[in-house]
């Protein structure tokens, strides 16, 4: 597959702009928000991408139903709190220049049985800081393409650019609401909850919970982020970290446990749609090949699930950001490991050294002349690529990285689509290798083609 070809997934639509298309033979991909739970440490937030049925069609074709890539449009807002726009003039500018990007996926499509009745491998993944279910679309979108269900949790533990949650109370949906623009004072030691909601009776529902604003006794309480830089450490910040990432894994867990029960057709409550058929997904999810896998802090998340959750099979980790474990015992992790880094992100030596601590096990020592024991614990770094480059943010707000964010150092040097596909063919590799799954072997190919892009995380 030659890059020209693939790049033709780069020509907008028409009509809408949007993420990349994905590029497996599976093109018609679906995609459901599921939630559980009436309280956001026991529940789980998770938008399912996976193989839609009927196939024959264009993607193209059906852009009209296209979701928006924004969840809904306080979401914005959410990302305005990441990147601490308080001034509302540039807030609404810049609303105004992005305009609308959409995501080229069919909401509520009936998944794909394919002939036989073989079940899908699942990757659940984990969002870095200021991310949200939909702002790794492109890698999902491309993962599930090629034969995977991708179950993208929304952590509710402040990271989250903006989430919400299941609350049941006395009164309506319509009379809950958190104040949007109250100050975030610093770190509670006391806050087990990660922060408070406020009632506003002003609320509107988000038209996207539309389908649960009639049922008596059930109200959302969003979830907003809490802006705290990554620059600052101390006992006080890690300890707030380490809370935050171990609510993470347990949400990872939960999102597991949900697969199970699509699985086994049990009786499941989606509080985002009453009327969820759970008997599509039955028999469809493939247990037995869980992948766990996150950008930034989610890469951290994924290593941190991987040791207290041994259904997981494999771990992905994409700029793990390995400050948030740094006291946690990696010897708790056995499966085979795959970082895959950019090259600004491995500048990180702090980081870099704890990476290399755990690919310095008695198990996989570096410099170990076993192709085995390489290939179980790998670390490749993609070169000229920066941290934004495995997420959606260069696709959705291409012009505003090239503006603001290259004057911190995070203009990117690789294409956008280029670094996109190297780190979801890296991990296809990986995954394929080590659960024995067959992928198109254009991924191989691509790879192949591509290898003086990448260059080894860790000298032997």
């Amino acid at each position: 597959m030659s890059i020209k070809s693939r790049r033709n997934r780069s020509l907008q639509c028409r009509t809408r702009k949007h993420v990349p298309m994905p590029t497996g033979p599976l093109k018609i991909i679906g995609y459901r928000d599921i939630m559980t739970g009436f309280s956001k440490k026991g529940g789980v937030l998770v938008r399912l991408y996976y193989p839609a049925a009927n196939q024959s069609k264009s993607i193209e074709e059906q852009h009209l139903i296209w979701p928006n890539w924004l969840p809904h449009e306080n979401y914005s807002r959410g990302y305005g709190d990441v990147a601490d726009i308080r001034w509302e003039p540039l807030f609404r500018f810049i609303q105004r220049l992005n305009g609308d990007i959409f995501i080229p996926a069919i909401p509520n499509a009936k998944p794909l049985r394919e002939k036989g009745g073989k079940p899908y491998p699942v990757i659940v993944f984990s969002h870095g800081l200021g991310g949200c279910r939909t702002a790794y679309s492109s890698i999902c979108l491309e993962l599930a393409s090629h034969g995977f269900i991708v179950a993208a949790v929304e952590h509710r533990d402040n990271t989250a650019c903006l989430s919400f949650y299941a609350k049941q109370v006395r009164y309506s949906m319509r009379e809950s609401n958190p104040n949007f623009f109250s100050e975030t004072d610093g770190l509670m030691v006391d806050e087990p909850d990660f922060g408070d909601e406020i009632d506003d009776p002003n609320y509107i529902p988000p038209k996207a919970l539309a389908a649960v604003s009639s049922v008596p006794h059930i109200a959302m309480e969003w979830v907003r982020f809490r802006n705290i830089p990554i620059t600052k450490t101390g006992r006080k910040i890690y300890n707030f970290r380490n809370q935050q990432i171990h609510h993470r894994v347990r949400e990872c867990s939960r999102a597991l446990d949900l697969l199970e029960a699509l699985q086994a057709g049990y009786e499941l409550n989606n509080l985002l749609d009453p009327l969820f058929n759970i008997s599509e997904f039955e028999g469809l999810i493939d247990l037995e090949k869980a992948i766990i896998m996150g950008h930034s802090m989610g890469g951290a998340t994924a290593l941190m699930s991987a040791g207290t959750e041994l259904r997981f099979k494999v771990a992905v980790c994409l700029d793990a950001w390995m400050y948030p474990i740094k006291d946690e015992c990696f010897d708790l992790v056995t499966q085979p490991i795959l970082f895959i880094n950019t090259e600004n992100f491995i500048e990180m030596e702090a980081n870099l050294n704890k990476m290399k601590e755990l690919m310095t096990t008695t198990d996989n020592p570096i410099g170990s002349e076993s192709s085995v024991a390489e290939d179980y614990r790998k670390a490749q770094s993609i070169r000229g690529a920066v941290h934004f480059n495995q997420c959606d943010i260069p696709f959705v707000f291409h012009w505003l990285t090239k503006l603001f964010i290259g004057q911190y150092g995070q203009r990117s040097k690789r294409n956008r689509f280029t670094a996109m596909d190297l780190s979801s063919y890296l991990a296809l590799s990986f995954i394929s290798k080590h659960l024995d799954i067959i992928i198109d072997e254009d991924v191989e190919t691509y790879l192949s083609e591509q290898k003086k892009k990448f260059k080894p995380t860790f000298k032997k």
